[in-house]
């Protein structure tokens, strides 16, 4: 039998709580009990860490520990949103309802997820051949020119020059400069890690660069107010949805936000209008969308309608970046290969003119 401090907590990946609120939910579903639920997913379930958290799970649930509970006493690396609606529907005798509520929206974000990934695949791999390519010209090419540039008396042009500097530059301190790189990157995470005030500075750079700062936003955002239609209509109250913001956000710029926003919404000031004081942070939809719910009553489904607006714009975004991207690239890879390729060339034109007088 494992001791609990060895079992890895982090073997839920997104992928596996997807499965896992999908597969509950249905076998809730069909009126079996959920310690009969956990036990046939821990029999069908391949990975022995896993079994072993299922088997301690339903151990606390037949001592009449919640599911939830149980969740939160063993620190497994669950979804916040995933552990609220579960909690909310043991609360409310509605756990199948909320694990589909939390299947669905766990499924959308990690589709999200993907197309932001495959999105960048393409640039990267152009990026990555253009800088070996670009070493392999230089350091194994370039070269073998060298010596019969030197013994010539001519001048080298300008591009050349700058190459045979290049090549120089790397010779020497090549090596040096990439262990200065990563080691600048090493420190730069363990200040940011440690150091809150940095860490801010540094959330409010990223979600303040221009071009991108609207869609930094948006993603971020739009998952809120997904969020936020469910938790709403689960029973949950403006309050709730503020402090689960608040304590499931990783910026702490927008920490900070929900914070203050949640001490104003105890005060009685309305959340539209404390969207609107902010509107350097918050999109004007999400302020207008705010107060035409406050206005029907009906606060949750128009969160919904605003989270898939943005979800909508993040994907046109995603569509537009791949077509712009792509050619910038192949551009930009063609005038680097293309600028060493004559750095060679010209030199030996320059040579052959000599010769030829």
């Amino acid at each position: 039998m494992k001791n609990f401090e060895k079992i890895n907590t982090k073997s839920f990946k997104l992928s596996d709580q997807i499965f896992f609120a999908q597969r509950l939910s249905l076998l809730l579903s069909s009126g079996i009990s959920i310690v009969e639920a956990l036990n046939m997913m821990r029999n069908m379930d391949n990975s022995q860490n896993r079994k072993e958290i299922y088997r301690i799970i339903i151990q606390d649930m037949e001592k009449g520990v919640s599911l939830g509970r149980s969740i939160i006493n063993m620190k497994i690396r669950f979804n916040s949103l995933l552990i609220t609606l579960i909690q909310n529907g043991e609360n409310s005798g509605h756990l199948a309802e909320a694990l589909m509520y939390a299947y669905d929206h766990l499924e959308k974000k990690n589709e999200m997820k993907k197309k932001i990934t495959s999105s960048l695949v393409y640039p990267a791999f152009i990026v990555l051949a253009t800088i070996i390519m670009t070493l392999f010209l230089i350091l194994y090419i370039f070269p073998k020119i060298i010596p019969l540039l030197n013994s010539l008396d001519i001048k080298l042009p300008l591009i050349t020059r700058i190459v045979q500097g290049s090549y120089y530059f790397l010779i020497s301190y090549g090596l040096w400069s990439i262990l200065f790189i990563f080691l600048t990157i090493l420190i730069f995470n363990i200040i940011i890690r440690r150091n809150l005030a940095i860490r801010y500075r540094f959330h409010l750079f990223i979600i303040s660069i221009p071009f991108l700062n609207n869609y930094i936003k948006t993603y971020l955002l739009s998952s809120v107010c997904s969020i936020g239609e469910m938790l709403l209509s689960s029973g949950k109250g403006l309050p709730d949805l503020i402090i689960f913001s608040r304590d499931s956000s990783r910026n702490l710029v927008y920490k900070k936000l929900w914070n203050d926003m949640y001490i104003e919404s105890m005060h009685g000031i309305a959340i539209s209008i404390s969207l609107k004081k902010r509107n350097r942070f918050f999109p004007r939809l999400l302020s207008d969308m705010c107060i035409l719910g406050e206005k029907t009553g009906g606060l949750g489904p128009m969160l919904g309608h605003c989270g898939r607006i943005f979800e909508q714009d993040i994907d046109n975004s995603l569509k537009r970046f791949s077509s712009l991207v792509e050619p910038i690239l192949m551009v930009f890879m063609g005038l680097i290969v293309g600028s060493i390729a004559l750095s060679i060339i010209l030199p030996v034109y320059e040579i052959t003119n000599h010769l030829s007088k």
